[in-house]
């Protein structure tokens, strides 16, 4: 279809998306680092501090406005003693929005006439939260079914900073063995040359040689890595 990319509502009405069928998010968080940033060039350790402070604070609001929108509730729907201690168990535990959405599930969930249609209910496709079908089969709405995203704890108790399930560095890092044998030959070849030199300067070409190697390790270490140069076009 020519104009495929303009029925966007069609292709994702069965998925998760958020209320969110554009990619204005993803441009936004970019142009949010961006601006972080400041600039497109520097050193790489530079740039890498920079970015873990954004995150840094990207995590910190993200909480504040969790924190924030839990703390109240909306009025629109108002339900009697009954029905409201069936919220009791995730009442002040997760965002307002997904309150607002289980409450006004919950709304139909009483009505007969609403529970005896077969389930075709898109909110658990689209917000991943529970339809009025689900709602009706709990006296006391568990905080089991509600989704880890929409839940006040989401980011409590996590470091976003870890690779999870990485590979640990071995303690030992500093002590590993060369790996081939044929390494430990060359090593031992270089001791063996130094040793039975002829002359001084011998020796002295030797250890200049080992010192060169060594700064080129040195020079090729992230922190030591230098940004792109900058190309700046004189117009005019």
């Amino acid at each position: 279809m020519k104009d495929k990319e303009n029925w966007v509502n069609m292709y994702v009405y069965k998925h998760a998306h958020f209320s969110n069928r554009t990619s204005n998010r993803a441009e936004s968080a970019h142009s949010s680092l961006k601006h972080s940033l400041g600039t497109s060039s520097g050193k790489l350790k530079t740039v890498t501090l920079k970015v873990k402070k954004w995150y840094d604070e990207l995590v910190a609001d993200h909480k504040h406005r969790l924190m924030v929108e839990s703390l109240g509730e909306g009025t629109k729907i108002v339900f009697d003693k009954v029905n409201a201690a069936r919220l009791n168990d995730i009442r002040l535990k997760v965002c307002r929005f997904a309150m607002d959405q289980i409450k006004l599930e919950l709304s139909k969930s009483i009505i007969p006439k609403k529970l005896a249609k077969e389930c075709k209910c898109l909110i658990q496709y689209n917000y991943l939260l529970p339809c009025y079908h689900t709602l009706a089969k709990f006296d006391t709405i568990p905080i089991s079914c509600i989704p880890r995203c929409w839940r006040k704890n989401y980011l409590e108790g996590e470091n976003h900073l870890t690779i999870q399930n990485a590979t640990p560095v071995p303690p030992n890092i500093n002590n590993i063995k060369p790996i081939t044998p044929e390494f430990n030959y060359a090593l031992e070849l270089i001791c063996e040359h130094f040793a039975n030199a002829q002359s001084e300067q011998e020796q002295i070409n030797i250890y200049q040689l080992i010192e060169k190697t060594l700064k080129q390790i040195d020079a090729q270490k992230l922190e030591n890595l230098k940004g792109p140069t900058v190309v700046e076009a004189i117009k005019g």
